[in-house]
């Protein structure tokens, strides 16, 4: 493949935001992310569509000559990430281990490997709130195939002991088990990130400082400093309200941090006049709506979406905890409670030169 046709086949290159309101971005995910219009307008941007979102890297407008190639390499990792994460192609390495761990050994691939191991930690430190082996469940809720139903309780049961992280058994040398038969790993839940975590240290590596990349606008990576013009030298981005478009709840201020949010305003199915959002309690194997969205800032992507994720099914308390206990998890709960006129807003380790609260 020579250079300019890979140019065209993985990328769509120019100036963002060009026009006045024109935020350079497609059709956002969850409870998105945005750099302000202002902001973009002294960016150069790069896109490439994988994992079901769209994927873009922004570099300050001519400082990098080499901006096209550092960002062709890196979507060409994240297609690569994404044929091994996949649990939707039958070629893909989580395909094989879903196939193989529950009757033998697997040789697992180092990075992979790394992942499976990051995922481990964040199911004990969350009390199973996060759980890569939750997918049955939302193979029973329809979410997987985007036909929402609701189950009997008897099913739910059922697909309650197939869901258990702490069978996902890592053992020396790189290599990974299942202690039960019907275990499936799904890394839905942080596998974005960790793509992303992964091309930073690529993109670092050719000596460039400053950056950000984002996937879906739901996960989001700052590095280095803002050149705007008249800027204050950190990148912002807008926290946009999860369920009325066009409304921006807060700006969030990210330097040298990764960020994640989860939600459920656009996807979900209603039964019998309630909604059933398609984050799933794996302890519980029910949807939860006490939030609108969760979003996290830590020092990883791959953390910040997996911590998003269980931040969004565990109670109000147990986040205010969890952040007491780790200074360097910063939160941003959107509770839903439509009672009140204005939406109510929980955050946690940040403060006003962090966040500016707007809705």
């Amino acid at each position: 493949m020579n250079g300019e046709r890979s140019r065209r086949e993985f990328l769509t290159a120019g100036l963002a935001a060009t026009r006045n309101g024109d935020s350079g971005s497609g059709q956002t995910d969850e409870a998105s992310l945005n750099l302000s219009d202002h902001q973009r307008s002294y960016l150069e941007s790069y896109k490439k569509s994988a994992m079901a979102c769209e994927f873009e890297l922004l570099f300050n407008l001519h400082q990098y000559k080499n901006a096209s190639a550092v960002a062709l390499n890196a979507f060409e990792m994240i297609d690569a990430l994404e044929d091994q994460m996949t649990v939707y192609r039958p070629t893909s390495e989580v395909t094989y281990i879903n196939e193989h761990a529950a009757k033998e050994t697997v040789d697992v691939e180092a990075g992979l490997c790394d992942l499976l191991e990051l995922s481990a930690v964040i199911h004990k430190e969350t009390a199973g709130a996060f759980d890569i082996t939750s997918w049955p469940l939302s193979e029973l809720w329809g979410f997987s195939r985007r036909k929402g139903s609701v189950p009997h309780d008897d099913e739910i049961v059922s697909a309650l002991e197939a869901v258990s992280g702490s069978c996902v058994e890592l053992l020396e040398g790189g290599k990974v088990k299942f202690s039960k038969p019907e275990i499936k790993i799904n890394l839905g839940g942080i596998g974005k990130g960790f793509a992303l975590d992964r091309v930073v240290e690529k993109i670092e590596a050719q000596s460039i400082e400053n950056f950000v990349i984002h996937g879906g606008q739901s996960s989001v990576v700052a590095r280095g400093k803002s050149l705007e013009a008249d800027g204050e030298n950190v990148w912002k981005v807008g926290l946009s309200h999860p369920v009325k478009p066009g409304v921006r709840l807060a700006e969030i201020s990210l330097s040298d941090s990764a960020l994640g949010t989860s939600g459920t305003g656009r996807q979900g199915f209603f039964h019998q006049g309630k909604r059933y959002g398609h984050i799933i309690d794996p302890r519980t194997g029910w949807p939860t709506d006490h939030f609108l969205s969760t979003t996290v800032v830590c020092e990883s992507a791959a953390r910040a979406d997996a911590l998003a994720t269980a931040f969004f099914v565990m109670q109000l308390d147990e986040i205010g905890k969890f952040c007491q206990d780790d200074e360097s998890v910063k939160a941003i709960i959107v509770l839903n409670d439509s009672g009140r006129q204005q939406t109510p807003i929980e955050v946690f380790n940040m403060d006003g030169d962090q966040i500016k609260i707007q809705g």
